[in-house]
């Protein structure tokens, strides 16, 4: 198993458990309950399936068009299978129309990002702040800014 892959799939475990962690301290609000609810992600670039391995961590779009934060389990054609770091549960979606990468980059303030909040939901919001791998985010509906991890952040 390569040094990547490693770092990868701890990096998805490291996620999940951040996401359970947050789940269990009962906030059930989400940025937009404040005043509207924050609009779905836009629809991600075509991405092939061959771009995808099982184990590696995930946006993936679940039936309420939003994106999630999730995991690859199997890529069979233009389908990957995830499973989905806010419940546990399994989906088979198009990676071409319903799956981006989480890429390792960078990102400066001012730069405009979806980031999972607490129910690993991607949200949009710019960057206000940057403190090595966490980003401060400012949340498009108004809610109070808030620390993201790298790993859970991906451009607009």
């Amino acid at each position: 198993m390569s040094r990547r892959r490693v770092l990868q799939s701890v990096l998805a475990v490291l996620m999940l458990t951040a996401v359970l962690g947050l789940a269990a301290c009962g906030s059930s609000e989400q940025p937009g309950d404040q005043q509207s609810a924050a609009s779905p992600a836009a629809t991600p670039a075509a991405t092939p399936a061959a771009a995808f391995a099982a184990g590696q961590p995930v946006a993936a779009r679940w039936t309420d068009t939003s994106l999630y934060l999730a995991t690859v389990t199997a890529v069979d054609g233009d389908n990957v299978t995830v499973t989905y770091a806010d419940d546990g549960s399994s989906r088979t979606v198009s990676a071409s129309a319903d799956v981006r990468a989480i890429p390792d980059a960078a990102f400066a303030v001012g730069d405009r990002v979806l980031a999972v909040w607490a129910s690993g939901r991607f949200y949009e919001g710019t960057v206000s702040k940057v403190d090595g791998t966490t980003y401060t985010v400012k949340w498009d509906d108004g809610s109070d800014p808030s620390p993201v991890e790298a790993g859970m952040i991906i451009a607009e």
